[in-house]
């Protein structure tokens, strides 16, 4: 075994410090005919995995560890780790940053070239995007998600007049400023309680647009669907491109539009469009899952969501389907684990994503995701029971059958996560009814002393099924959280969320405050610090501190306090406060 001793000279020549030994060594400017070593490294990953399976191949009587330095590392598909990548009982594989450096695993491409034209407008050639073959729907400069062309333009809102039976066509209050947006790529996008939905303009005549798709989730009642008073905006026309910041890529031509601010030269800055929709896979097998492997320090940045055909009709907390008799589905995640166990994420940022940031999906049994920075997310930010894929159940209960299935093989439920001391804020930043951190069917997860802010809708989200029927959601222990800032556009939710009967359940010790009520939230729900939704039992709630939140600190809907169990906490502040609701 080749192995690569790290020394650090600090201030004084008489002393060094030994960082952790390396098997292997990925540099931006390496090349990936070199071994691998400190003064010779790889280039890329990808080599570096293949020298990492080698070693396994000859059975580990070590931790193996790959040490990644600081750059950018542009990835040309996904990095997927199988059981040739794994651990094992007593060994990690192990991907880390070089110590104070920060390696940046990027899905985007840069793009460069801009041309000025009048008005502070600049164009370029979006490089391979021509034809629709890459349709890129977010875009980053300097670290800033940049917004596409939009109607109004904020704080300003349109509001729905009247729709249609079959909710294909809607009739606004306000009429866009373009006399038809027929073949303009134009999105309307629309605030419905605890969702949104996003469906493709075909045509417009004045105030009236006529749609590709049903707008919302139909069969669930005006809470997910198109109604007369639900605010809305239409995105994504080159008329519409006119504040600083703004974007508009016409899909046939590949030509890419940007509104500058008075000054600016867009030259001067980075612009990074995603071309992935996920950047790592963990996928094991069922009687061969992937073992203690281990990413640290490292930066996942910029993926990319792609809109379903029939639009995205936004349902809760990332799922979305067409009705209430068809399948549900649920967003992607940059970084997808499946079949694993003891696997971890520690110290890394995930930043600029289109879609959901981390799924632990089927059969994922006590993995880690610790220390980690989320921000800038489009949906999800961290997903235990993710069911993007595994067999489920054919139906559940009651009208939403196919969204709260659990899974078909009680050997796939995931058990003994843990997501623990993080830091997640600007989760939904795409599709906002979307939450920081979802558990849902599964056992003894442990959501401890995470800080979560900044959200669009609910904070953390607990349970996926609207009756008391059993389920294999139960044991989570939800403690030492600080959760403040959410709610800030949609309605009907909290700093936390719970729904279904919960075994053993428990929050503890967690500081929760700051539930807003947005001035355009529509429907009469309010937002509280916690949430006890449909058949919400089994908790014991204990030591928890809430206040300032618009709805009150607890609500229940079709459960009560006889289903919980109370003890010291103190709901709102100074001498009037509760102990129990």
């Amino acid at each position: 075994m080749i192995r690569v001793t790290l020394l650090l000279l600090v201030l004084s020549p008489a002393f060094a410090a030994q960082l952790p030994d390396a098997d292997f060594v990925v540099a931006p400017d390496g090349n990936d005919g070199n071994p691998g070593t400190l003064e010779a490294p790889f280039a890329t990953l990808h080599r570096a995995q293949e020298a990492v399976r080698g070693q396994i191949a000859q059975g580990l009587d070590n931790n193996v560890t790959v040490l990644i330095r600081g750059g950018e590392y542009v990835l040309e598909e996904p990095l997927v780790f199988g059981p040739a990548d794994s651990g094992n009982d007593n060994f990690i594989a192990r991907y880390a940053a070089y110590p104070g450096e920060t390696p940046v695993l990027s899905g985007g491409r840069r793009l460069t070239g801009w041309t000025q034209g009048e008005n502070n407008r600049w164009t370029l050639d979006a490089s391979g995007a021509a034809g629709g073959s890459w349709p890129f729907r977010q875009l980053f400069a300097d670290g800033e998600r940049l917004p596409r062309g939009r109607f109004p333009n904020p704080p300003d809102l349109l509001r729905v007049a009247s729709v249609s039976p079959d909710v294909t066509e809607i009739t606004l209050e306000t009429a866009p400023p373009v006399a038809d947006l027929a073949g303009k790529d134009a999105e309307l996008v629309m605030y419905q309680n605890w969702s949104i939905s996003r469906t493709a303009i075909v045509s417009s005549d004045n105030n009236v647009l006529k749609l590709a798709n049903p707008m919302g989730w139909i069969g669930h009642g005006d809470a997910t669907t198109a109604s007369p008073g639900k605010p809305a905006i239409i995105e994504n026309a080159l008329q519409f491109v006119d504040q600083p910041g703004e974007w508009y890529l016409d899909r046939a031509s590949g030509l890419l539009t940007y509104q500058a601010a008075e000054g600016e030269d867009p030259n001067s800055k980075t612009f990074i469009a995603p071309k992935l929709e996920q950047l790592i896979l963990v996928e094991g097998q069922p009687e061969n899952p992937v073992v203690n492997l281990r990413f640290e320090g490292l930066t996942f940045a910029h993926t990319e969501w792609t809109l379903p055909p029939f639009g995205y009709q936004g349902i809760q907390a990332g799922h979305y389907g067409t009705t209430i008799t068809d399948r549900t589905y649920v967003l992607p995640v940059a970084i997808e684990f499946t079949y694993a166990e003891r696997c971890a994420l520690e110290r890394c940022r995930l930043e600029h994503f289109g879609g959901s940031a981390i799924g632990f999906g089927q059969r994922c049994r006590y993995n880690r995701v610790a220390g980690c920075i989320l921000t800038d997310i489009g949906g999800n930010g961290i997903m235990t029971g993710w069911r993007g894929k595994g067999r489920l159940m054919p139906t559940a209960p009651g009208e939403d059958h196919y969204l709260a299935a659990d899974w078909a093989d009680p050997l796939d439920v995931p058990i003994g996560n843990e997501i623990v001391a993080n830091e997640l804020q600007t989760c939904g930043a795409v599709n906002h009814g979307c939450v920081a951190i979802f558990d849902a069917f599964c056992g003894g997860t442990r959501i401890a002393h995470n800080v979560v802010h900044a959200m669009p809708y609910t904070g953390i989200s607990v349970g996926f099924r609207w009756d008391e029927s059993p389920t294999s959601q139960r044991g989570a222990v939800i403690e030492y959280n600080h959760v403040y800032d959410t709610m800030r556009m949609l309605a009907d939710g909290g700093c936390l969320y719970t729904l279904g009967w919960q075994p053993d359940a428990v929050i503890r010790g967690n500081v929760f405050h700051d539930a807003h009520r947005s001035e355009f939230a529509h429907g009469g729900a309010p937002n509280n610090g916690i949430f006890f939704d449909q058949g919400s039992k089994g908790f014991l709630v204990s030591g928890n501190t809430i206040y300032r939140c618009s709805g009150g600190p607890i609500r229940f809907n079709q459960t009560g306090t006889a289903n919980m169990a109370w003890e010291d906490n103190a709901f709102e502040i100074g001498p009037g406060y509760a102990t129990e609701p």
